[in-house]
């Protein structure tokens, strides 16, 4: 098992671990209710961790949490052409409809 992820917060930590499997790679969250403990031990022993199971799998999953990364810089906003609706840059579907933006093509 090789660690790939720590995040400040559970939330993060399943996102990735979500995201990692269905990217086909098996993972585990470790610590996700620890952060109570933080102050008596540091914040990157008591955050969320995300671990692949196989070592074999962590330059792989780096790329994908390298993507993650970036999806959650995105700013700005997309029009869905389908209700209308802006919607945040981060956001893939359509708050309001569920749509998928489309690509001008």
């Amino acid at each position: 098992m090789k660690r790939v992820y720590i995040s400040s917060n559970r939330t993060d930590a399943y996102l990735v671990r979500d995201r990692l499997r269905h990217a086909g790679i098996a993972v585990h969250v470790f610590n996700e209710h620890a952060q109570s403990i933080v102050g008596d031990v540091p914040p990157d022993v008591a955050w969320p961790q995300v671990w692949v199971d196989d070592d074999a799998d962590a330059a792989r999953a780096e790329q994908v949490i390298g993507e993650f990364r970036r999806e959650r810089m995105r700013t700005g906003q997309w029009h869905c052409r389908q209700c209308g609706e802006d919607n945040p840059a981060t956001f893939d579907f359509c708050w309001k409809c569920g749509s998928a933006p489309t690509t001008a093509g």
